[in-house]
């Protein structure tokens, strides 16, 4: 870490400071960003496993083409300042031929902060913008408070890429479903709505004082990174590992104070006879 004070520890924060997607994205490791959305997303997709190398090149970059597109797409900042994404833990149990494992699974989710509520639309239908289009999905803020790892930040982000990609109709500013497999010809709608604009101002990064001398654009990159937990540190992969058995572990403790619970409760009962 460049910075010892992350954003997201800040005591009191203003709506200003804090950061939109387009912000996060553009603080992001490139190629861990889009690592995690493969890992995460696209390998999950239908005929991934039987596809060539070839193709798996042709998807990473059609990908990469459309985060470029949303890191040059027009935001106006104010049409997203109601709702902001958050960090949501899940754990699913895969059961197949008698076995079952768990997936543990950190995404984005949006929650509407003028209406004090996290929106329901997420988890019942499983969109988590809509049919916003990116303009106004890039604008939506986030907020990365909790006991969250770079690792799983990304996961977050990566998870809000895909949404954005791949949950939206075609009209929607961007190829909305990539054509990670396919053989379609290239959508031009991500290049001629990648309008002209000057990367937005991270002035939310309250950690740049401690580098007056940041003149150059890949250490101001790092700098910004750094104060939003986005800065990816050697043997990522391994720290994800640890985090989820950290997790399990967590989960069994969990598990072993309701057995306590439960034991505590038949002998109060029999004490009570």
């Amino acid at each position: 870490m460049l910075c010892s004070d992350l954003l997201w520890d800040a005591q009191s924060v203003s709506r200003k400071q804090v950061p939109t997607l387009q912000d996060a994205f553009l603080c992001c490791d490139r190629e861990t960003l889009l690592s995690m959305v493969e890992q995460g997303y696209a390998r999950h997709l239908p005929g991934w496993g039987q596809s060539t190398p070839q193709q798996r090149r042709v998807a990473r970059k059609r990908m990469g083409r459309a985060l470029d597109a949303m890191l040059d797409c027009v935001v106006k900042r104010k049409s997203g300042k109601a709702l902001c994404i958050f960090p949501e833990e899940r754990f699913v149990v895969h059961a197949r031929r008698g076995q079952a494992s768990i997936e543990r699974l950190v995404r984005a989710r949006v929650a509407d902060l003028s209406a004090g509520a996290v929106r329901q639309d997420v988890s019942e239908g499983g969109r988590l913008f809509g049919c916003v289009p990116w303009s106004q999905g890039l604008s939506y803020r986030v907020w990365l408070e909790g006991p969250w790892d770079c690792c799983e930040r990304y996961m977050v982000l990566a998870s809000a890429f895909w949404h954005l990609t791949h949950q939206a109709p075609a009209s929607r500013q961007g190829d909305s479903s990539l054509g990670i497999l396919g053989t379609s010809s290239e959508s031009a709608t991500s290049k001629a709505g990648a309008q002209s604009l000057p990367r937005c101002d991270c002035s939310f990064v309250s950690c740049e004082e401690a580098f007056p001398s940041a003149d150059s654009v890949g250490r101001l990159a790092a700098v910004r990174a750094a104060s939003m937990g986005l800065y990816v540190p050697d043997a990522l992969e391994e720290a994800c590992q640890e985090r989820l058995i950290a997790r399990v572990d967590r989960i069994n403790q969990a598990c072993e104070g309701d057995f306590l619970n439960r034991v505590e409760n038949l002998i109060d009962r029999l004490q009570a006879a």
